[in-house]
């Protein structure tokens, strides 16, 4: 496994090659995330890059939208909107939609790595790539939004926003997508004391909703 770092106008993002492809992903908790696996031709690969590069200013736009329609700063990913308010932003960016949302429950005991691994699975499940190999920054990043939330007051939902840029079969032409990721007020008290890199086990059972939104920059 090799990391890697470049750069595209001025905004880097990270190369993680595996044996079966490579991940790219954004910095921080800006979450965007593609796989491009090993097999594809170069042109599907070029495309999909290029597409993720694209891809990499829209979290800029998007937290801009949600200043804007609801008068929110977003720090460290963390995002407390209800469904029907992340919307409201998401749709007011050229070429956003919701396509469907749908509720997850999540029950069992592990430590921290372990239960964030399966999580960034389960979201990242249109991906091909195996999420192990970014598993030391998905840990480090869920614990800034960790640490985020625990300052904050959550009074209903708190979440955060994933990217995916994915391929669609056959056309093996990219999709840009969006999740909003969120859970209840109740599960925020037992995320903030589920320490982020211990060894310690955790028993959880929580539930969550997946918004989908579909981005086409050319609508």
């Amino acid at each position: 496994m090799k990391n890697q770092t470049k750069k595209q106008e001025l905004i880097s993002y990270h190369v993680v090659v595996t044996d079966s492809g490579s991940w790219l992903h954004a910095p921080g908790s800006d979450f965007l995330f593609a796989y491009l696996e090993k097999e594809w031709d170069a042109k599907t690969t070029q495309n999909v890059t290029k597409a993720f590069e694209a891809a990499l200013k829209m979290s800029t736009i998007i937290k801009s939208a949600v200043k804007t329609t609801s008068g929110q700063d977003v720090v460290n990913g963390l995002y407390l909107l209800n469904q029907a308010d992340m919307t409201k932003a998401m749709n007011s960016i050229d070429g956003m939609g919701e396509t469907s949302a749908d509720q997850q429950t999540k029950a069992g005991s592990g430590t921290a790595v372990s239960i964030n691994m399966e999580f960034f699975a389960a979201v990242l499940g249109g991906l091909s790539g195996d999420v192990e190999p970014m598993l030391a920054y998905l840990t480090t990043q869920m614990g800034d939004v960790q640490a985020e939330t625990k300052k904050s007051t959550v009074t209903e939902n708190f979440g955060i926003v994933i990217g995916l840029v994915s391929v669609m079969p056959i056309l093996n032409t990219p999709i840009t997508s969006f999740q909003y990721v969120f859970s209840s007020s109740e599960t925020s008290k037992w995320f903030v004391n589920t320490i982020c890199g211990t060894v310690n086990h955790y028993s959880y059972d929580y539930t969550y909703t997946v918004v989908d939104y579909n981005y086409d920059p050319s609508s």
